[in-house]
């Protein structure tokens, strides 16, 4: 709408400018006529004849034909706009700019280029474009058409004749420029053919006109509405005289009477209707002042009265808590004072009770040396003598139950022990765990951390376990001597062997002499094996297991099940072993 206005304007402007151009050129042509029905504003010019000789105007035969080829081949040439481009280019980065706004609204990476970058005014317009509405955008241009003021007529008009003035200011240093003898005008009289411009340099015969013009009368109020009339309404009677001061009035004719006097009639009914106008206006706001007088005010005691009721509220509901903190308070310190004077008094009624007691005491001892020295002299000797009698008694005591407890423990944990080391293979597998809680309830009344701390570690050692799952040393040297085999084929495969590689080593492991014997330094396959069997042999389960435990890559992983069951048995072995030590010396 702005724009649409400001090209109209413009239209209106370029319209205006080139009217006075024809007009000048007309001035500088042809006699102008009075026109009486459009005055003009500026004063009476005087009259100007132009007589134009008649000569005929031929244009040369070269000229001629430079125009009939130039409008045989026209050429449209297309001329650059910078306006055009920039206003373009503004269009182009206005869309690309709300187009990377709204998908910073949809995609963080775009967000986060957005906030490293700081665009400008971005945080406003991704705030339009997530929660905005089309609503929005038509408050905001209403306010901003409402903002921006559009000129007026007059100034319109007042530009025109700006214009018409420096276009005729133009022609006129046009004609002085060009005014002088110019070397072609001679060539162009002998050739009998005059241009446009010298027709229009040519002198220009001036008839003088009477500066007297009849003017037509004046506006005049009459004396009632004259009264009542404002600044507006004179001012605008002031205007109108002003313009009529500039119509020249011989040219209305008789009509002009009748014409000033319905002017003036009409700016009288004018008046008389401003004058009621105002006189209504200022009763109708008397009236609404009073109405919204009243309405304030009895609001405004409402207010008070509304305020004054809320303070009262407020301190009735203040004293009340205030009442209530110092009545609590008040009762608290009455109950601190009530307790003081009760302590104070048990404390009075135990000293008295203390001095008391302690007077009877020394009469009830000055009573008892008074018979000691008499019937119970030997009452000392019979009291040591029971003390002596009931430490033995107490020690007795100790002695019968730590040695019942020596007792339970010791058969709990020969039953134990004849499950781990006394089973044979016919007999039927029994689990652990029924002897081994027999065990923990016997040794709870013995109350020695030792043993506690041993069953702790038995117990989930031998809960799952049984009789014949553990194994033992004859069975681990059976086990081990089935392991033998494929531990010499392990130790004759490369390293990252293949099919080949499994096959020569299963071939030539059945080419190995075993070994007798101990070797106590060699680290081959045959002596490990030796020294594994001969501990077996002997017993020493610990040092088999360490020797195997030391091997290294498949070996060590072909007989990690031997190893877990041979540390099995010998961590029950160790543990079964230890309770036992403790228990003896119980």
């Amino acid at each position: 709408m702005i724009g649409s206005s400001l090209r109209r304007h413009a239209v209106s402007a370029r319209y205006g400018s080139s009217r006075a151009l024809v007009l000048t050129a007309r001035l500088m042509q042809v006699k102008p006529s009075p026109t009486p029905a459009q005055p003009s504003k500026t004063p009476l010019a005087p009259k100007v004849v132009v007589k134009v000789p008649e000569t005929p105007q031929q244009p040369p035969k070269d000229v001629k034909a430079k125009v009939q080829e130039n409008n045989a081949n026209p050429k449209n040439k297309k001329k650059f706009s910078f306006t055009g481009f920039l206003f373009k280019t503004f269009l182009v980065s206005s869309a690309l700019y709300g187009a990377t706004l709204y998908a910073a609204t949809k995609s963080d990476t775009v967000m986060d280029f957005v906030i490293d970058k700081q665009l400008p005014y971005y945080e406003e317009l991704i705030d339009i474009i997530e929660n905005g509405s089309v609503d929005d955008l038509k408050k905001k241009w209403d306010s901003v058409s409402s903002n921006v003021q559009l000129p007026s007529k007059e100034k319109i008009e007042e530009i025109t004749y700006k214009l018409e003035q420096q276009g005729e200011h133009l022609i006129e240093k046009t004609k002085k420029k060009f005014g002088g003898s110019h070397p072609q005008r001679e060539s162009a009289k002998a050739s009998g053919y005059i241009t446009p411009t010298e027709q229009l340099q040519r002198p220009v015969e001036i008839e003088t006109v009477s500066n007297v013009t009849e003017k037509l009368p004046q506006i005049t109020l009459k004396e009632g509405p004259k009264s009542f009339a404002d600044d507006t309404v004179k001012a605008t009677i002031l205007s109108f005289n002003e313009l009529i001061s500039l119509i020249d009035a011989s040219s209305i004719g008789p009509q002009k009477d009748v014409l000033i006097k319905s002017i003036n009639e009409n700016i009288n009914n004018l008046s008389a209707k401003l004058s009621s106008l105002n006189s209504s206006f200022e009763e109708e706001l008397q009236a609404k002042l009073k109405k919204s007088q009243t309405e304030l005010l009895s609001s405004y005691t409402q207010k008070e009265l509304e305020l004054t009721q809320n303070l009262l509220d407020q301190y009735n509901y203040e004293k009340t808590e205030l009442d209530k903190k110092y009545l609590a308070k008040l009762s608290k310190e009455v109950d601190a004072a009530k307790e003081a004077i009760s302590q104070a008094a048990v404390n009075a009624t135990s000293m008295v009770r203390v001095e008391q007691t302690k007077r009877f005491e020394k009469m009830v001892k000055d009573k008892i040396d008074t018979e000691r020295n008499g019937r119970l002299q030997n009452l000392e000797n019979v009291n040591s003598r029971l003390e002596e009698l009931e430490a033995f008694a107490l020690s007795l005591e100790n002695q019968i139950t730590a040695s019942s407890s020596k007792t339970l423990i010791q058969r709990s944990l020969s039953n134990v022990k004849s499950l781990l080391f006394n089973t044979k293979e016919e007999t039927q597998a029994k689990l652990f765990k029924p002897y081994v809680q027999e065990l923990e309830k016997s040794s709870s009344k013995a109350d020695d951390e030792v043993i506690s701390l041993a069953l702790a570690e038995l117990k989930p050692l031998l809960n799952g376990e049984s009789s014949q799952s553990i194994l033992t040393i004859p069975q681990l040297l059976t086990a081990w001597e089935q392991l033998t085999p494929e531990l010499r084929s392990a130790s004759l495969l490369p390293p990252n062997a293949g099919l080949l590689g499994h096959l020569a080593s299963a071939i030539f492991s059945k080419l190995l002499l075993p070994v007798k014997g101990a070797k106590p330094q060699g680290k081959d396959i045959e002596s490990v094996i030796g020294r594994v069997e001969q501990s077996l042999t002997r017993g020493d389960l610990d040092v088999a297991v360490e020797e195997v435990a030391n091997l290294k890559g498949w070996t060590r992983k072909l007989a990690d099940d031997w190893v877990r069951e041979g540390r099995k048995r010998l961590e029950a072995e160790f543990l079964v072993s230890l309770i036992d030590t403790e228990a003896k010396i119980l």
